[in-house]
């Protein structure tokens, strides 16, 4: 038997620890081979990852001229429209000035009517011989008095009215 010979002529000194060696040998280099190559792809990976963000980042760099573009755009367009309506403001801020102060004219004006009114009844002698008033009317003329005063009421109210006015006798309601 030429095979057999010549079989155990090359493997006749192998023993079963041998083999055992040799199987062990190829799980550790196989085990190896599963680590190199698992470390290998996850290298990979991140190197594709690291270029990937790369890409974005210089991709965002390029376009950096044309977004700060875009911003001065804006902040021009929202100083625009903070100036108008600044303008807006100051217009409507001034008619409202200018209706109080009519309104408060046209107050005083009603007022300083009431108490010349009153002026003309209580200081004439056809219409108030006595030259007298009662204290509520006393108190209702001061009131008014007072309001047309706090609305800058003043002139020939405080000259001629206040005086005459002054110069009424308060009688009690009952008399």
């Amino acid at each position: 038997m030429k095979g057999l010979d010549e079989f155990i002529a090359l493997f006749g000194d192998v023993t079963v620890l041998h083999v055992v060696e040799f199987i062990l040998a190829c799980v550790f280099l196989f085990g190896v081979y599963k680590k190199v190559r698992d470390y290998l792809i996850k290298r990979h990976d991140a190197e594709t990852e690291k270029n990937a963000q790369l890409h974005e980042a210089l991709t965002a760099v390029r376009k950096y001229p044309e977004w700060h573009q875009q911003s001065l755009d804006i902040q021009q367009m929202f100083k625009a429209e903070i100036q108008e309506l600044r303008d807006i403001h100051k217009e409507t801020s001034d008619r409202l000035i200018k209706m109080e102060a009519d309104n408060q004219r046209r107050e005083r004006n009603k007022l300083r009517d009431r108490l010349l009114q009153n002026y003309r009844y209580y200081t004439n002698i056809e219409t108030n011989p006595s030259q007298t008033w009662t204290r509520m009317e006393s108190e209702a003329f001061w009131e008014l008095f007072k309001d047309y005063e706090d609305a800058g009421g003043n002139g020939y109210v405080h000259t001629e009215v206040l005086p005459a006015m002054q110069r009424l006798r308060i009688i009690d309601h009952n008399n």
